[in-house]
């Protein structure tokens, strides 16, 4: 069948690195021929993941790369989907995959040089500078660290809930083509930046840290960096591919990127 056809009978559902059309059974994520790889890809960190019996059929159809998920039945992450089960859940999906190993450490050079791009497009703002800058004196001391497995895209709607009633895991994270190695507090700093924040900051924070309870004490401190680090991101996102709403943005998250780093200086002289 040609893919034109076969799409003609689906849903389309969006996407942004793959068109994605849908039935009520499978999901099909249409890869451009310039990208048709990351079909692949994908279908190999699903199964890395422990999800391999979502993917049904991975192929290259006139030059595009298609993957064939069985579709979860679930709705993007909100807050009134969200239980202490839920929460649970999330630890449990985010500890296996960084139990993972994966080649190589976290390089500062490539911290330094992500600050010095977020410093160059803010720098009409001096609050944002000192923070960059005191996040650039924090580098050496969170560099080096071996990689594990991550997501790295946990925002709202790649992570799914499931529906009450529904079979299968309560929690989906989906979109894996961007999945790597990375360290694990910057993939529980993604999961608040763009997801948990939803809740709200007070709930936000408090299901952070249940999460990271789980993990050793050096990965809680560098949450204290990788926090700021993700609003600085998202800033840097919004003054340069979205700058109507970059005004609104920086009131909003740099005083939360702001917070986290004070709270995570209070908390290194408290473990003194």
């Amino acid at each position: 069948m040609a893919l034109s056809a076969l799409l003609a009978r689906l849903t389309p559902l969006g996407g942004f690195e793959a068109r994605v059309y849908g039935d009520e059974t499978r999901v099909y994520k249409v890869y451009s021929p310039r990208e048709k790889a990351l079909a692949r890809l994908e279908a190999r960190n699903l199964a890395r993941a422990g999800l391999g019996s979502f993917v049904l059929g991975v192929e290259e159809v006139e030059g595009h790369g298609l993957l064939v998920l069985r579709r979860f039945p679930g709705e993007p992450f909100r807050p009134e989907l969200f239980r202490p089960e839920t929460l649970a859940a999330l630890a449990h999906l985010f500890l296996h995959l960084h139990r993972l190993p994966e080649p190589g450490v976290v390089r500062a050079e490539d911290l330094l040089e992500r600050l010095e791009r977020f410093e160059e497009a803010l720098s009409p703002h001096p609050e944002a500078r000192g923070l960059i800058r005191d996040l650039k004196k924090e580098v050496a001391s969170v560099a080096g660290v071996e990689k594990r497995f991550c997501h790295r895209d946990a925002w709202a709607g790649n992570l799914l809930l499931k529906q009450p009633g529904a079979q299968g895991p309560l929690v989906m994270l989906v979109d894996w083509a961007r999945a790597g190695g990375d360290d694990p507090a910057r993939d529980l700093a993604l999961l608040k930046t763009g997801s948990l924040d939803l809740l709200g900051e007070d709930r936000a924070r408090e299901a952070l840290f249940r999460i990271a309870r789980f993990y050793p004490k050096e990965v809680r401190e560098r949450l204290f960096f990788y926090v700021p680090l993700t609003y600085l991101h998202d800033l840097y996102w919004f003054k340069t591919k979205a700058p109507g709403g970059f005004l609104e943005a920086l009131r909003e998250k740099l005083p939360r990127a702001q917070a986290f780093y004070r709270e995570g200086l209070a908390f290194r002289k408290g473990a003194c």
